[in-house]
């Protein structure tokens, strides 16, 4: 729901997802992110619409965003292909009060810019079955230059799941970011679900971003993810990062928690087939 507007009542449950991503931990000035979406099915799942928070800081810049999407849902190849689009609005805002150098405190007003509105527009599709699935999207198809955050950026994902026996399934995904000014970033997953109902997760993900200073944003990542309930669900990431930041951090955490809007008189193994 972040990046793909497509994939808005995907879950085929009305859920609500928070997100939390603490960079570089140790490291000062080191981006920040929280978010929460909820996204649900309409119309016997033939529409799917979703509504997307976040709040990002980075130094002394801040970044508030929000986002409504709408997704037409269609039924094929034992799944459902989600084509969708969404609106957005960011609030980018920089305190100078808490800008340093090497003379001391920058002089002039509390910040260097008033705070400053861009909205914009989001595509994306995405298809889904019990076993595979793939997307594309451009969450920002309106370029409106790097100062105020709204720079095109291209997304593609794929993944699927092999059962290969009755407690244990293997998930392996790609992905792929583009976007102008940087260089690409790809990210290769590989993941084990144990148990029955593969309520418990475990893998891992390696990132490569290549820079010219070395800084990028390559790293290990070791995740995991369990089903709590038949309604909750949690995730847990770390990021050992491999660029030359990596002296000055002890790494890069990130925190998911989702709950599910389940009936009472549906059964637990409903879940069974959401292995994305």
């Amino acid at each position: 729901m972040l990046s793909n507007p497509g994939a808005a009542g995907s879950n085929g449950l009305p859920s609500i997802t928070a997100f939390h991503r603490q960079q570089w931990v140790g490291f000062e000035g080191a981006p920040l992110t929280d978010a929460l979406s909820f996204n649900s099915p309409l119309l016997a799942g033939r529409v799917g619409v979703g509504l997307t928070v976040a709040n990002e800081q980075i130094g002394f810049f801040n970044l508030f965003s929000a986002q409504l999407a709408y997704a037409y849902r269609v039924t094929m190849a034992g799944g459902s292909l989600g084509i969708g689009l969404h609106a957005s609005m960011n609030r980018l805002e920089a305190k100078l009060s808490e800008v340093r150098t090497i003379s001391g405190t920058v002089n002039g007003s509390e910040t260097i810019l008033n705070p400053s509105f861009a909205y914009n527009l989001g595509m994306g599709i995405h298809f889904e079955n019990e076993h595979f699935f793939i997307g594309m999207s451009v969450p920002q198809v309106l370029d409106r230059g790097q100062a105020n955050g709204q720079v095109r950026h291209f997304f593609g994902n794929i993944g699927g799941v092999l059962e290969l026996s009755e407690k244990l399934r293997m998930r392996s995904a790609a992905a792929v970011r583009v976007v102008k000014n940087a260089p690409p970033s790809f990210d290769t997953y590989l993941g084990f679900g144990f148990t029955e109902d593969a309520r418990l997760w475990l893998g891992g993900m390696l990132r490569s971003s290549k820079t010219q200073d070395g800084v990028g944003g390559d790293a290990l990542v070791a995740l995991g993810q369990y089903q709590v309930s038949e309604r909750l669900r949690a995730g847990l990431a770390y990021d050992f990062g491999l660029g030359a930041v990596r002296h000055q951090n002890v790494g890069t955490f990130e925190l998911m928690l989702e709950y599910c809007f389940v009936k009472a008189a549906q059964p637990e193994r409903i879940l069974k087939p959401r292995y994305f």
